[in-house]
């Protein structure tokens, strides 16, 4: 949608143009479907696009596209270290996922949920050292994962991430005896896991 004068009013037409942008942002889990509902209460209210354009700001304007963070080719690639010991980890909600991730939990399990979260880069390294454990990574549709570094000893990847054009996990490391999941999101009617 192209951006026009603010001052000028709205018609029906535009009105459902916006409606369908929040709409499309809901189904990709960007907007609750409360939010979904407040915003579109006040598009039906709104006169001008002055009045709509705050309720458009914190989403792409390409409904699908995925948040990539542009950082800098220089500098220093921000790092992630999950290490629990018999017990559990997650990041999950709107996160920004690093360039570089190290996991090594002990008898334990790392969840990444990057289904909301903003990519550091185009390339994102995961790093594994699984003994008795595992780790699951759910990705948005359009990134993808490859997992031809991983070393097994007893162990299992499993992995049905191979979209093309976003972002994409470079899974390394080895596991002894434990399980990596890359996954995308579950859906059955209302539920997403």
């Amino acid at each position: 949608m192209s951006t026009p004068d603010p001052n000028i009013r709205m018609s029906d037409a535009e009105r459902e143009a916006v409606i369908g942008r929040l709409h499309a942002a809901t189904q990709e889990g960007r907007l609750g479907l409360d939010e979904f509902a407040e915003r579109s209460r006040q598009v039906y209210e709104a006169r001008t696009f002055a009045e709509v354009q705050r309720l458009l700001a914190d989403l792409p304007d390409d409904p699908g596209a995925l948040a990539i963070v542009n950082a800098p080719k220089d500098a220093a690639a921000p790092q992630l270290r999950l290490t629990p010991a018999h017990s559990h980890a997650k990041r999950q909600g709107p996160w920004t996922v690093p360039q570089r991730i190290f996991v090594a939990p002990r008898h334990g399990s790392v969840r990444l949920d990057c289904r909301e979260a903003r990519f550091a880069g185009r390339e994102i390294e995961v790093e594994m050292n699984l003994v008795h454990s595992s780790l699951v990574i759910i990705l948005p549709r359009g990134a993808s994962a490859v997992d031809d570094g991983v070393e097994l000893h007893g162990g299992r990847v499993n992995n049905g991430c191979h979209d093309e054009g976003g972002p994409k996990i470079r899974l390394s490391g080895r596991t002894r005896y434990g399980s990596a999941t890359v996954r995308y999101e579950r859906r059955f009617l209302w539920w997403r896991w």
